[in-house]
């Protein structure tokens, strides 16, 4: 996952004292973080072990079981069980980020800007982010100070959190078994990472919707924020953009200063009767005006959406905060400048150069964040050098169909024809998966008939009979392959899409056993 190159920011207070605030002592024992089992590796073997499964996920579906508001619930007695209060969590001082498209770049951009002015001004004393999906390592998701937390550090708190959650069981007659899944724990985790380690302003991305995700514990946050609307999960969501809406409304809170970039008419329609319903103002966010003239990457009109989004959140927090902001509303601080242009949030519409191959990556999953990623790469590939096309989606139900998307933005829109395309699972070697990018949602048969990957290359030879379709098992054979025809070849340009498993695959290749983002 992206690495954001920056200085540390907040100190986030912990749970019950006051101030910095200690999680209780008789719910947490005392962890080193690599002691006798309890290591970095042995926490994320039981990490994966909490992911639901296909097989269980197979008969949710077909039993018809969602997502409901009963999960919200759930999340709070967790909490509970670990000793924490929702409202223990206010003091971190949240900005929680709801959206489709951009509300990780948008908390990137929030998080480097608050860098910034711990900085210059020494406030905020410390600085969460908390972010999904990671790329290459678990870590990436908890950040402090724009640092990942060191394997140590996660393995003590890991621990500290999966001890308290048996402890709890046992005192309750319960099963000690029965854990959080993946994302709710890791949820749980951030919370009281940033607690024990003094987090005095922290952000916050929604995992699935809002309403009824894990994040949505949250009572009193700063401010909140949505990023642009789409069709994304809508197994969970509805299938219309005025139920995805509603969704991601669900993150409003009275009295919680409320902000949304542009929507389209339904969902900013939608977004405003939840508003109005969680008795709170919504602000439209328009593109900052200074933005015209600040670097920010990709410079794009999406971006600088994400970008006035953060300046919103930001304002609000240096006002919590009581931290002056110099300047007007059509002009920005230093510390917002410097923050908004050393922003880097990797697998977003990133560019690596590798010698004679230059790597485009995105991982973009829904319609029109390929179209998205098809238009930036249109933009920026050179039409005399050979491409390559390296895909994968894993949409039980459309995954074709988003191919085709991302074909017609390149091809119709751009004339952008590839040379070679590479279709591969998202296991990440031919031994296996790398063990942070286990997964274990995928149905196993599908993957081992690649299935999927079968029918994107026979849709594909359909659209364009000049492109070479290869299918591929793993993602280090599709990186072979590019290696390959460049050592045959010379330079080429290679476009990574479709998926942030797929992006994380491939950059943990490029880079090697240690690599973060």
């Amino acid at each position: 996952m992206p690495r954001i190159h920056r200085k540390p920011v907040c100190s986030f207070r912990s749970v019950f004292l006051a101030y910095p605030v200690a999680a209780p002592r008789s719910r947490f024992s005392t962890r080193t973080g690599m002691e006798g089992n309890n290591t970095y590796a042995a926490a994320i073997d039981k990490l994966n072990s909490l992911q639901s499964g296909f097989a269980v996920l197979k008969e949710r579906r077909r039993m018809g079981l969602k997502l409901d508001s009963s999960a919200v619930g759930e999340m709070r007695q967790w909490a509970h069980r670990i000793g924490y209060a929702p409202r223990d969590f206010d003091r971190l001082n949240i900005v929680h980020v709801a959206g489709t498209k951009g509300k990780g770049s948008a908390c990137a951009y929030a998080n480097s800007i608050l860098t910034a002015y711990h900085t210059t001004v020494g406030l905020p004393k410390k600085i969460g982010l908390y972010t999904s999906p990671h790329l290459i390592a678990v870590r990436e998701r908890m950040r402090i100070n724009s640092e990942l937390i060191s394997e140590s550090l996660f393995a003590k708190y890991f621990f500290e959190v999966w001890d308290a959650l048996e402890r709890s069981a046992v005192e309750q007659g319960l099963d000690p078994k029965h854990k959080p899944v993946y994302f709710r724990f890791l949820t749980l985790l951030s919370f009281h990472v940033f607690m024990r380690e003094g987090v005095d302003a922290a952000i916050y991305e929604v995992g699935i919707g809002g309403a009824w995700d894990s994040t949505n514990i949250i009572e009193q946050p700063v401010a909140t924020g949505i990023t642009t609307l789409g069709i994304d999960h809508t197994e969970v969501l509805g299938e219309t953009i005025e139920k995805i809406a509603w969704h991601k409304a669900g993150v409003f809170k009275a009295g919680c200063p409320a902000f949304s970039v542009a929507q389209l008419p339904a969902a900013a329609t939608v977004l405003q009767q939840r508003a109005k319903e969680k008795k709170t103002l919504l602000r439209d966010i328009a593109i900052h005006p200074a933005l015209h003239s600040i670097n920010i990457t990709p410079n794009e009109g999406f971006q600088r959406a994400n970008a006035s989004l953060a300046i919103a959140l930001v304002d609000t927090v240096l006002k919590r905060l009581g931290i002056p902001r110099v300047g007007d509303e059509t002009s920005l601080p230093e510390q917002y400048i410097e923050g908004l242009e050393r922003t880097v949030w990797r697998g977003r519409c990133e560019t690596k150069l590798d010698g004679d191959k230059t790597w485009y990556l995105d991982g973009a999953h829904t319609k029109e964040s390929l179209e998205v990623a098809g238009h930036w790469f249109g933009r920026a590939a050179r039409r005399s050098t050979p491409r390559i096309l390296i895909f994968n989606q894993q949409s039980p139900r459309d995954a074709v169909s988003l191919m085709k998307s991302l074909h017609h933005s390149l091809y119709a829109e751009h004339g952008i024809r590839f040379d070679h395309v590479i279709f591969c699972t998202n296991k990440t070697y031919r031994k296996g998966y790398r063990s942070e990018l286990a997964n274990r949602n995928t149905d196993p048969i599908s993957l081992s008939n690649l299935t999927l990957q079968r029918e994107f290359a026979a849709a594909w030879v359909q659209l364009d009979r000049g492109s070479k379709a290869n299918v591929v098992r793993t993602i280090e054979e599709a990186v072979e392959y590019v290696e390959q025809l460049s050592r045959e070849g010379g330079e080429v340009q290679v476009l990574v899409t479709g998926s942030f498993h797929l992006v994380g695959g491939v950059l943990a290749i490029l880079e090697g056993e240690g690599a973060t983002a």
